[in-house]
């Protein structure tokens, strides 16, 4: 019987694989989104992509975030090259981070955790009216 149990365990282990995700094997960074972030928007833009058996990236299908951070995320995702195997359907997270202090400069830096994760960091934008740096009061 102990042998009937152990011949159906490596049956299922050999019949339902469990599939790993593919890694990328062609990525490119990307710039913080200019408007995003002169308007401060930061956080997560969410993306399913459909990767071909040839490894390229068809169009993704969006999950969530803010619509100027996703189409950035998008398009670059659009870029990525994935290694050859079976079609695949793989959720990839782009972080999109503001640090203090204000700059001036429109550095972007990108770091990947893969298979599925993309940071980009930036300033908040340095802006030339000083009004638009202090809350709004009012008088009443």
């Amino acid at each position: 019987m102990p042998a009937r149990g152990l011949l159906i365990a490596l049956l299922l282990l050999t019949v339902s694989p469990q599939t790993q995700p593919r890694l990328p094997i062609h990525v490119e960074s990307l710039i913080y989104p200019p408007l995003a972030r002169q308007a401060r928007i930061q956080g997560d833009a969410v993306l399913i992509a459909q990767i071909g058996s040839d490894g390229s990236v068809s169009i993704p299908m969006r999950k969530s975030g803010h619509p100027l951070l996703l189409q950035a995320a998008e398009d670059n995702l659009k870029t990525w090259k994935f290694q050859s195997g079976e079609v695949q359907e793989m959720e990839i997270t782009y972080r999109f981070k503001l640090a203090e202090p204000p700059s001036d400069s429109l550095q972007t830096e990108c770091s990947f955790d893969f298979p599925n994760s993309v940071t980009i960091s930036s300033h908040v934008q340095i802006t030339s009216d000083p009004r638009r740096l202090r809350p709004m009061m009012r008088n009443n």
